[in-house]
C-alpha cells in the first residue's frame, strides 16, 4: 500500500490496494455533493438533517479507512492484518455505496470507487467455498 499523492488509475480489485490517496479523493468527492445540500436546505429541514447525516457517517468512514490504512502501512505483518482488512474493506464499501448515488457526475472514478475483496488470497479462499457449497448443493438436488 504505497501512499502516493494521487489515486492509481488502474482498476481497484482489492483493499491491500487502496491507498490514502483513494481515501482522500472519494472523501473529497462525496464532500463536494454533499456540501450544497447542507447549505442550500433551510435550516433544520428534513433535506439539511439528512445532508449532515451523511455527511457524519462519511466522515466516520474515511476516519476508519484512514486508521486502517496507517495500521496496514506501518505494520504490514501484523497479526491482526486480515482484521485491519476486512474493516478497511467495509469501511471502504461504505464510501463506495454513498458515492455511487452520484456515479452520473463528472469526477466519479468508476475504474477505483468499487466494491474490493479483502486480498487475492481472501477472495480466492470464497470462490473455492462457494465453489464448494454450490457442488454440494447440485449433489443434494441430484440425490
Amino acid at each position: 500500500m504505497a501512499d502516493t499523492s494521487t489515486p492509481p488509475t488502474e482498476p481497484l480489485h482489492y483493499a491491500v490496494d487502496l491507498t490514502p490517496a483513494d481515501v482522500r479523493a472519494i472523501h473529497a468527492f462525496l464532500r463536494e455533493q454533499i456540501r450544497p445540500m447542507e447549505g442550500d436546505s433551510a435550516f433544520g429541514s428534513a433535506e439539511q438533517r439528512a445532508a449532515r447525516a451523511l455527511s457524519s457517517l462519511v466522515r466516520t468512514a474515511t476516519a476508519r479507512a484512514e486508521v486502517m490504512l496507517g495500521r496496514l502501512i506501518e505494520t504490514p505483518d501484523d497479526r491482526h492484518r486480515t482484521e485491519n482488512l476486512n474493516s478497511l474493506r467495509q469501511s471502504w464499501q461504505s464510501l463506495v455505496e454513498a458515492a455511487e448515488e452520484w456515479a452520473d457526475t463528472p469526477g466519479f472514478d468508476r475504474r477505483r470507487w468499487r466494491e474490493v475483496d479483502a486480498d487475492p488470497a481472501a477472495a480466492a479462499l470464497r470462490h473455492r467455498l462457494v465453489a464448494k457449497q454450490r457442488a454440494e448443493s447440485s449433489a443434494d438436488a441430484k440425490a
